[in-house]
């Protein structure tokens, strides 16, 4: 009992977060598919005024405790108060624990640290364009006032105050900004027996458009917005990273 906690909302949270995280709204459909909102069992807190100038959004697994702790106690932890660099907020985002025991353990780790955001869904390779989903929203929902996101992977390093100096710094940067390291003239693997099956009917062009590794990359605000707005026109492929690539060209947004 009392294992699935509901979030913790202020009541100054925005009326988008408030409906996201009760799951009564944030469901994207456009003709013939619908990509519903799933249940929120863990979220941090709203974004407060100001808002952070980068947001790290960082896809994790409910058997990664360690990798968090290693990501806080880094690059994502607390960067921006001494006004050295922009600020910056790490929010980490996972799937279904496995078990009420391991669930539990997640529910003690949020309430320490805050920065958990957990979605209703098993948490399988297979449902990384779910989580994609899910922290996308919730930015836009919770934290719509942010100038620029960075995805990174749980087991990558990155150098926050230098992305975060370089893009504060930048005079001119495009409104639709996607960076990273750009994948050209990818094939689709079309081996069932692989977890990166793409298959034909569901993806039938011979190559992938340009899009960022899902290591790392950033996304500007409206770069984000567009690709939240394409994702009903672009069916749910399994690689997460080629997905927001196929919403970004959808959008006519070019990494």
């Amino acid at each position: 009992e009392g294992i699935f906690e509901g979030p913790s909302t202020p009541n100054r949270a925005p009326p988008g977060c408030l409906g996201l995280l009760s799951g009564g709204s944030g469901d994207l459909t456009e003709g013939r598919q619908t990509l519903p909102t799933p249940k929120v069992l863990l979220s941090p807190a709203p974004c407060s005024p100001p808002a952070p100038f980068l947001l790290i959004l960082v896809p994790s697994a409910p058997s990664h405790s360690s990798q968090r702790l290693a990501v806080r106690d880094t690059w994502g932890g607390s960067w921006g108060h001494s006004g050295a660099t922009p600020r910056a907020r790490t929010v980490f985002v996972l799937g279904a624990a496995p078990s009420p025991p391991s669930q539990r353990e997640l529910l003690g780790e949020w309430r320490r640290h805050g920065d958990i955001l957990q979605g209703d869904f098993g948490d399988t390779y297979g449902n990384l364009t779910r989580k994609t989903l899910l922290l996308l929203r919730w930015a836009r929902s919770c934290c719509g006032g942010v100038p620029f996101l960075l995805k990174a992977d749980d087991d990558v390093f990155v150098n926050v105050p230098a992305v975060a100096t370089y893009l504060a710094t930048w005079r001119h940067p495009p409104a639709q900004l996607y960076l990273g390291r750009v994948h050209w003239g990818v094939v689709p693997n079309r081996d069932p027996r692989s977890r990166h099956h793409v298959p034909e009917g569901l993806y039938p062009a011979p190559r992938f458009p340009p899009y960022c590794s899902g290591t790392a990359y950033v996304l500007s605000r409206q770069a984000a917005t567009a690709v939240l707005e394409a994702a009903p026109r672009v069916p749910l492929v399994g690689p997460e990273d080629v997905w927001v690539g196929l919403c970004a060209r959808r959008a006519g947004v070019a990494p």
